[in-house]
């Protein structure tokens, strides 16, 4: 049975150290601790969280989530308009929302100040707030990813018992698509759980779902993470629904099932992503659809930053998933990002190569990139 726990708390908005580049969010917020989903491969019952291990089953409520967003966008002197994401360690749209609407009420603070806006969800419940989602994306940016992992009925139920069926998922984007102009909506085919979700005929079919479904996008996630507490209750629950996958992750991850309690290894070995990530390249090459989410672009000094910040890292992420040297270009656009200054005026003076990172053939890029632009 689910308790729901109502709390106040003293802060809301979490601030990044840096900006995601997966996302493209700068901050972020949870309207409740735990989810009632209660996915078994779950991050976010890593001990670094401190939340219970059985969290579906013990909701805490920020009661008072919207008031401190009110204070926190309304009084903020240097808060420069950027990503909120909303379902970092928690989905916004868990049932406990029909109940309290806690996202929704942060949601109609984000609309006033106009703040872009990441939901990440598995929920059906992100439909009813279309009105304002769309709202926010003709005023700024908004954009809805929805996980899938599986078309498989019976893995989906073991890996995410308290959600619905991806079928159900898909037809959230074909709503989502149907019904707005202003938000962008695409799939999160992550994690990848290995030996479960990472075949051919797997990442193929989720990939072509997306497609028919009019998903602007997929985003293809790393292996399933393993990692202290979350490693334990997955290989728990592993070794009761599919106790012959137990060696395979040993073999994989470095480690014993009997010793995991006292370390493993956090990713599987580099070497498992290359045939998944092969797959997912030709999936999305044969449909069409984009591997990447589209940035938000700011109005401000940052706009070319963040239009030439996002094409570094997409060229980043194609080199890296090639298997070709990538380093350069993604940390030459974790620089230019966060620059306090157009980087167009910094090539006026040609000065581009100051820029941390920014060597001649980057700055070369860049240039190219701002003629283009005009």
């Amino acid at each position: 049975m689910v308790r729901y726990l109502e709390r106040e708390f003293k802060s809301i908005l979490n601030v990044r150290k840096s900006i995601n580049d997966w996302f493209w969010d700068k901050y972020g917020i949870n309207p409740y601790n735990g989810c009632q989903f209660g996915c078994v491969y779950c991050d976010s019952r890593s001990a670094k969280y401190n939340l219970p291990t059985d969290f579906e089953s013990s909701i805490i409520v920020k009661k008072n989530a919207d008031v401190l967003l009110e204070k926190r966008l309304g009084r903020a002197k240097t808060l420069l308009r950027d990503v909120i994401g909303i379902g970092g360690t928690t989905d916004p749209y868990q049932r406990a929302e029909l109940r309290y609407g806690n996202t929704r009420k942060c949601l109609e603070v984000i609309r006033k100040y106009r703040f872009p806006v990441h939901i990440a969800t598995k929920s059906p419940l992100v439909l009813k707030d279309l009105d304002i989602l769309e709202e926010i994306g003709e005023s700024s940016w908004c954009t809805v990813s929805v996980t899938v992992t599986t078309l498989d009925h019976g893995v989906s139920r073991f890996l995410e018992r308290g959600a619905g069926l991806p079928e159900k998922r898909f037809e959230i984007i074909r709503r989502i698509k149907s019904a707005t102009k202003n938000i962008q909506a695409g799939i999160l085919f992550m994690p990848i759980v290995p030996f479960l979700c990472d075949s051919k005929e797997n990442i193929e079919a989720v990939v072509k779902m997306a497609s028919e479904s009019g998903a602007d996008f997929v985003l293809f996630g790393g292996g399933m993470t393993m990692r202290d507490v979350q490693a334990l209750w997955f290989l728990k629950h592993l070794k009761v629904a599919y106790p012959k996958l137990i060696p395979e992750y040993e073999r994989l991850y470095g480690f014993t099932y009997d010793e995991y309690r006292y370390g493993g290894t956090y990713e599987p070995k580099s070497s498992y992503y290359v045939q998944p990530t092969r797959f997912f390249i030709e999936a999305t090459d044969g449909y069409g659809m984009a591997r990447r989410i589209k940035r938000f672009i700011p109005d401000d000094y940052r706009r070319y930053n963040y239009i030439v910040s996002e094409r570094l890292f997409n060229m980043a992420y194609e080199r890296r998933i090639r298997g070709k040297f990538w380093d350069a270009f993604f940390w030459a656009a974790r620089s230019v990002q966060v620059l306090r200054e157009s980087v167009k005026d910094i090539a006026v003076r040609g000065e581009l190569t100051r820029i941390r990172g920014v060597g001649p053939k980057i700055a070369s890029y860049i240039e190219e990139q701002l003629e283009n632009l005009g």
